[in-house]
């Protein structure tokens, strides 16, 4: 009897299983509500089978469509001096959604206009970011519900510090040695997973093709093809790993459910190409981590998608990623040719170890301010921004002078030490100084903006508090910003 009585509560709990995923699928296909992105499946629309007689979810999907919604909530906001945003926020209303797909109607397709103009040297560079579609959701995490990134384990930042990357944090100056201080996408291997089923800010094309018990991830990028049996079979011996892992999948209603393991370390776990991702490109993996994907088609035209990551070594806690995507077999697929002929790798490396041995010295800016002001900025101060992935403390230092004049220099991080001194803040694109040149300091609105003196550059743009006891603001590259809080050493 004990045998037969030890089955129940597996047999019970497989039931609630099926239960649990059963509600999932009817929760996310009917009338438009935030479980299903506010895409109506309409009434009376039938699923579409393959002659096999699984769910046809054949499509070419472009990820590109939501590739101007930023991973983490808030994180394509940080600008200094910008109304603050709503980290509670997870959709636009429908008035700001449809503001947005207006303005996106209206806009003209840089790439196709030069073609027609025939300047198809012009339409090559412009094409390389393809137009993104506006989304009711306000970034890409729905899981943590605050929309943010969980913390890293202190192993995982300990891998982070170790991971080689062409992009510098700001206030560091990477020294590039060899083809191994890149990152995987730098040297064209893999972008990796889940970054690779994240909208990129190009080449987003995701075509899904089907066999019976195959289905096939088809991914623009990197050309990649992700083979998924769905016939029950099991993942191999964990000592077959690859950088794309081992994928298996099965249905739940018409939901396909591909659960992912036996991942090779290497590639980053977020990689840049997702707006909004941590700067650095430095987010480990390790070969524990599990991706949980499910694709649901809703209707004739759209498809959501969904990746659960779980990694127990790097990550504190689980983390989910849901976007929509819509069919489009007119999607140009262009040959991905990323590393042919390529020379920026070589010439990073020869450029970087030039620049160290041959230090170029920098005379100081010194600014004239107010007696009151120097003092109070006169000393060290320290600021670590939000960074998931490494904890980075940015020293500065503001000198008063003897003539009364102030100058600052980036001491440099706990990464390293730099002693530079600090760069005007540069002018916008296309305007021409010394008119748009913008004082490094400005005592009346006790203003502070300048470039952090790096190989790649960082500005900062903040202000000193009115009790003299922080320097509030924001750093930024093309990689975005970051807010940073200094405080007096």
């Amino acid at each position: 009897m004990q045998p037969i009585m030890s089955l129940r509560p597996l047999l019970l709990g497989g039931a609630v299983a099926i239960l649990a995923s059963t509600a999932h699928a009817q929760s996310i296909v009917g009338p438009p509500s935030e479980a299903n992105h506010f895409i109506e499946t309409p009434k009376g629309w039938v699923h579409p089978k393959t002659p096999w007689g699984e769910p046809d979810i054949q499509a070419t999907l472009n990820m590109m469509q939501a590739a101007g919604v930023p991973l983490e909530r808030c994180a394509a906001s940080y600008r200094f001096g910008a109304p603050p945003c709503d980290l509670n926020k997870k959709w636009l209303t429908d008035e700001e959604y449809h503001q947005r797909l207006d303005a996106a109607r209206a806009r003209v397709d840089p790439a196709k206009q030069a073609i027609a103009e025939g300047q198809f040297g012009r339409a090559l560079l412009s094409g390389t970011v393809d137009p993104s579609t506006p989304q009711r959701q306000t970034n890409l995490i729905v899981d943590p519900p605050n929309g943010l990134l969980p913390d890293l384990t202190p192993e995982g930042k300990r891998r982070a510090l170790e991971m080689g990357s062409s992009w510098a944090l700001p206030g560091e100056d990477p020294a590039y040695e060899s083809t191994l201080s890149f990152d995987f996408w730098d040297n064209c291997r893999s972008r990796g997973m889940p970054s690779s089923m994240m909208p990129y800010r190009y080449n987003g094309g995701f075509a899904i093709r089907q066999a019976p018990g195959i289905v096939v991830f088809d991914l623009e990028m990197i050309h990649d093809a992700r083979v998924i049996p769905t016939d029950g079979s099991a993942h191999p011996s964990s000592v077959n790993k690859g950088y794309m892992g081992d994928s298996r999948g099965h249905w739940e209603g018409n939901t396909l459910v591909v659960e992912t393991t036996n991942y090779k370390e290497g590639p980053a776990l977020i990689n840049l190409a997702v707006v909004g991702s941590p700067p650095g490109n430095r987010f480990p993996v390790s070969d524990r981590m599990k991706t949980t994907e499910r694709i649901t088609r809703l209707n004739a035209d759209m498809w959501l998608y969904e990746i659960k990551t779980e990694d127990p070594l790097i990550l504190t806690r689980s983390f989910t990623v849901r976007y929509p995507m819509r069919n489009d077999p007119s999607y140009e697929w262009w040959e991905y040719a990323c590393h042919e002929g390529n020379t920026i790798i070589a010439n990073y490396i020869t450029t970087s170890r030039y620049e160290r041995t041959h230090p170029a010295p920098e005379k100081p800016i010194k600014v004239e301010v107010p007696a009151s002001f120097a003092n109070t900025l006169a000393g060290r101060w320290v600021g670590r921004p939000r960074i998931v992935t490494v904890d980075l403390d940015i020293e500065l230092e503001f000198t008063k002078n003897a003539d009364g004049t102030l100058q600052g220099k980036l001491v440099g991080t706990n990464f390293g030490k730099i002693d530079k001194p600090l760069h005007e803040m540069p002018p916008p694109p296309g305007v021409t100084p010394p008119a748009a040149t913008t004082p490094m300091f400005r005592a009346a609105d006790r203003r502070l903006d300048f470039e952090l003196p790096n190989t790649q550059p960082w500005t900062f743009s903040g202000q000193l508090s009115e009790d003299g006891a922080s320097i509030v603001g924001v750093v930024a590259s093309a990689q975005g910003g970051l807010p940073v809080t200094f405080k007096k050493r």
